[in-house]
């Protein structure tokens, strides 16, 4: 049988006491200390990577706007640039109607001019063609026969005048 004395239960009480003091000290604290350093440096990483995360959205944010602020601003300039276009093919279009009607102004007026120097030409030839006529009938009085050769005469050379005009 087991032999239970006293002072051997005290004595296994008191290494067991010891045993665990010393394994407290020894072994669980150095465990319990590594532990609580990975779990520092394990919470750092998780800040760390929060703190980046958060950088990521603030960069994230500021990307999106710029790319909302080149948006607006491409709108800007094309509707400006469609305006200024519009706005020079409004005035090429009325400075080439002002050109043309002043063309057509400056040809009507050198047709008149043309169509009176004309008038004026055929009225001086006619002019001359009378006095001729008028000359040839007072100078020659041979009767109804001259006047009809001078008359023929006269519708043969107004012909070719008119031919020419």
């Amino acid at each position: 049988m087991i032999n239970l004395n006293v002072w051997n239960l005290l004595f296994i009480v008191i290494n067991i006491l010891i045993l665990f003091i010393a394994m407290k000290k020894f072994f669980f604290k150095p465990i319990q200390d590594i532990i609580t350093k990975r779990q520092e440096e394990a919470d750092e990483q998780f800040e760390k990577a929060g703190e980046q995360t958060a950088c990521a959205e603030a960069l994230k944010h500021q990307y999106e706007q710029s790319v909302k602020d080149m948006e607006n601003e491409r709108k800007t300039v094309l509707s400006e640039a469609r305006s200024n276009a519009d706005a020079e093919y409004r005035r090429i279009i009325a400075d080439a109607a002002r050109e043309a009607e002043q063309m057509k102004q400056t040809a009507k007026e050198e047709a008149k001019q043309q169509k009176a120097q004309i008038l004026k030409s055929a009225e001086r030839e006619i002019a001359d063609f009378v006095v001729d006529a008028a000359a040839k009938i007072a100078g020659d009085s041979n009767g109804a026969e001259a006047n009809r050769a001078l008359y023929s005469k006269f519708l043969d050379k107004a012909g070719d005048k008119r031919d020419t005009i």
